[in-house]
């Protein structure tokens, strides 16, 4: 019985420590997420991108088979991509692709985090891009 009460103790406890805030903790963070990410179908990210910042975020083989024009490579994959990624203007639009849309879905949520004016998705990256008759370059 006296296990069973100090482990029930222990669990409360538990629960309840976990959603403690620290004074300012919650304003950062509900400040960090209020940018959201616009997914958009390749003719309306060709659109967009004469205007802004594309940014491919695949390997750098892939990016050697062909890229969207002007675009910008950081590797996903790299240890470095949120410090590159940061160096880029957070007062411009940026539009974010991969290969077939997972990982720059997810780079796109990061940027967004950090504060991008205005995140864009390429739905379905490259692969969607090309399949809509869209041009790659080789650089």
């Amino acid at each position: 019985m006296k296990k069973a009460l100090i482990l029930a103790f222990s669990i409360l406890f538990a629960v309840l420590s976990c959603g403690t805030k620290k004074d300012g903790e919650s304003t950062a963070k509900v400040e960090a997420t209020t940018q959201t990410v616009t997914n958009l179908d390749p003719k309306a990210f060709q659109e967009k991108s004469a205007e802004a910042i594309v940014l491919d975020v695949r390997t750098p083989e892939e990016v050697a088979a062909g890229k969207i024009a002007g675009a910008i490579a950081i590797d996903f994959y790299g240890s470095d991509f949120l410090e590159k990624a940061k160096e880029l203007p957070k007062d411009r639009e940026i539009l974010v692709y991969c290969a077939v849309g997972a990982r720059s879905a997810e780079a796109a949520e990061m940027l967004a985090k950090e504060g991008f004016a205005g995140v864009y998705h390429l739905g379905g990256g490259i692969r969607a891009w090309t399949a809509a008759g869209l041009p790659t370059v080789q650089e």
